[in-house]
């Protein structure tokens, strides 16, 4: 047995492997080599005795987990156990084709009594261990946009708010508008103010109000660790140097010649970064900012670069967040694995760029390997909670990466069966401005066009005819977004994902070839396509880089 492929993380209820689903159960992960053929695990209450001759016994369930994933070199194994007591320990039985292995805190064993196990402990769930983001981002889909380049101002956005909502928008995720030095208004002057080349405290307010009474929420984003070198504060410390009361905000020093040194975000010296850790900066950010934008409207937030804030300022944020307002989302740009940041004291989810670079390496590779998205999706899904995954947001495209059409190589079809990916994934999915409309562009800023609000173009209403399809299926098939379980189907042509509710059961195939496709589905009956409304059986052609969302109908 290959023991070295093996892992399971049990830690204080914030990593993957241990999921508090609510406070009598806990989903349990483990990782294992592709050797193994099956895995138990043995639980029960740890304070559980029963009085025997042989002396104290103690008393256990075994369960038989369930394969759930598999990469390349490994296969993941997942059981939901019930804890009524709010408390467990449990250790694994693990077997390959000729041996079976215990697995505890004492490592690999065989044969060992349970009294001579160190055994895994979940301790007692509280309420406040279990993490539980606001249900309602469960139904958003977002759409970002950079107020300048999306319609020229705030009072702009809330002019095309109807156009929104007939795409299937309820989420508007607005880029910074404060006052700023550049046009992406990252470089922050002053938080307390829009900028005007934006419009007024009073058009934000306007746009807030009515994006609610059509049902969508707003979202704003800020950058608690820099800002720009023509900021007040920043400049008092230029002037005052240490004796400057901003002085302990900033990433700051001054040398033996009496020079001021500070660290900047990104090697942009025009960036100068905060210091997170900071008391005056937390207080700073959460009394004089968050509180003010909230008052206007904002119902979400989205914090730049959050793996640079410090624990201390995430978490004292967010709890001046929720006291705000409750249920307010809290989501981090972050781009990398991001488990430790995601609990109730800190992040509700992330930007899940994971499932951009899993879709678009799939899609826009010559070879579309099934196996290989696979494996990647995979891992994702079980690099994180199934909470944390659903209260994170993926992505196609954003201000940060080159446009979807751009990476496609305006590939129309390729466009297509990327949006129809994301949008039946977990998440809270966002859509970057224009991406509906076909709109191209490169490398930053070339990503950043203004809107051509004039074009009407055939392969734009392609786009947005599909894009708005795909919405309108998120919204009326729970299956496909957060209320569905997701499978792999198997299939030697095709790409085929079950998505699952005790309400209905869909299938997404999709056609990974360069070319059109007859084949024959693996599920028996007749089926809907609700793509296009026809009604099939097993024999089938899916176009060239075609799909459908099958729905199981009687005839």
């Amino acid at each position: 047995m290959n023991t070295n492929e093996i892992v399971h993380i049990n830690g204080r209820y914030r990593k993957p492997d241990c999921d508090l689903l609510d406070s009598t159960h806990v989903m349990i992960r483990i990782k294992t080599g592709k050797d193994i053929r099956r895995v138990e695990v043995v639980y029960n209450d740890p304070y559980i005795r029963w009085n025997t001759e042989g002396g104290l016994y103690w008393p256990f369930y075994t369960m038989e987990m369930n394969r759930t994933g598999e990469t390349y070199t490994n296969y993941y194994f997942t059981a939901t156990i019930p804890c009524e007591l709010h408390r467990l320990k449990y250790y694994f039985k693990i077997y390959d084709d000729y041996d079976c292995l215990q697995y505890s805190e004492s490592g690999f064993t065989r044969g060992y009594n349970h009294n001579d196990l160190a055994m895994f402990f979940i301790p007692y769930i509280t309420k406040s261990n279990i993490f539980t983001p606001p249900a309602w981002i469960d139904g958003v889909v977002w759409y970002q946009i950079m107020p300048g380049r999306f319609n020229r101002t705030i009072a702009g956005v809330t002019e095309k708010l109807e156009y929104l909502k007939d795409l299937g928008i309820n989420g508007i995720y607005l880029n910074p508008v404060y006052h700023a030095h550049s046009y992406h208004k990252y470089d922050v002057i002053d938080y307390t103010r829009i900028d005007p080349e934006l419009g007024t405290e009073e058009d934000f307010k306007e746009l807030c109000e009515k994006a609610h009474t059509m049902g969508m929420y707003v979202m704003l984003d800020v950058s608690f660790t820099h800002c720009s070198d023509k900021n007040p504060m920043f400049l008092d410390i230029i002037e005052k140097g240490e004796k400057s009361k901003y002085f302990r905000m900033f990433k700051a020093n001054v040398s033996k010649d009496g020079e001021l040194e500070y660290e900047c975000f990104g090697m942009i010296k025009s960036m100068p970064k905060f210091e997170t850790e900071d008391f005056k900066t937390i207080a700073y950010f959460a009394n004089d900012v968050v509180k003010k934008w909230m008052k206007l409207g904002v119902d979400a937030w989205r914090l730049d670069v959050a793996n640079e804030i410090s624990d201390d300022m995430l978490e004292e944020i967010k709890h001046v967040i929720t006291d705000t307002k409750e249920n307010t989302y809290v989501v981090g740009e972050i781009w990398h694995n991001a488990t430790e940041w995601i609990h109730e004291d800190a992040l509700d989810g992330v930007t899940n760029y994971a499932v951009s670079r899993a879709i678009l390496e799939f899609i826009c590779s010559p070879q579309h390997d099934i196996f290989k998205y696979r494996s990647r999706v995979d891992e994702m899904i079980h690099s994180y909670t199934l909470k944390q995954l659903k209260a994170s947001m993926p992505l196609l495209d954003s201000h940060d990466t080159p446009r979807l059409r751009t990476v496609c190589n305006h590939d129309k079809d390729k466009v297509k069966a990327a949006l129809l990916l994301l949008l039946t994934f977990y998440g809270t999915p966002s859509i970057y401005y224009g991406t509906e409309r076909y709109m191209e562009g490169g490398g930053d800023p070339d990503n950043r066009r203004h809107t051509n609000w004039d074009e009407k173009s055939q392969d734009l209403q392609d786009i947005y005819n599909m894009c708005q399809l795909f919405i309108r299926l998120r919204r009326e098939h729970p299956a496909l977004a957060n209320a569905g379980s997701f499978e792999w189907v198997e299939h030697n042509e095709l790409l085929i994902i079950k998505r699952r509710t005790e309400e209905e059961e869909l299938y997404i195939a999709l056609n990974s070839k360069e070319y059109g496709l007859d084949t024959v589905l693996p599920m028996d009956g007749n089926f809907e396509n609700l793509v296009d409304g026809n009604r099939i059986g097993k024999n089938i052609y899916v176009g060239r880089l075609g799909f459908l969302v099958l729905r199981r109908i009687s005839i």
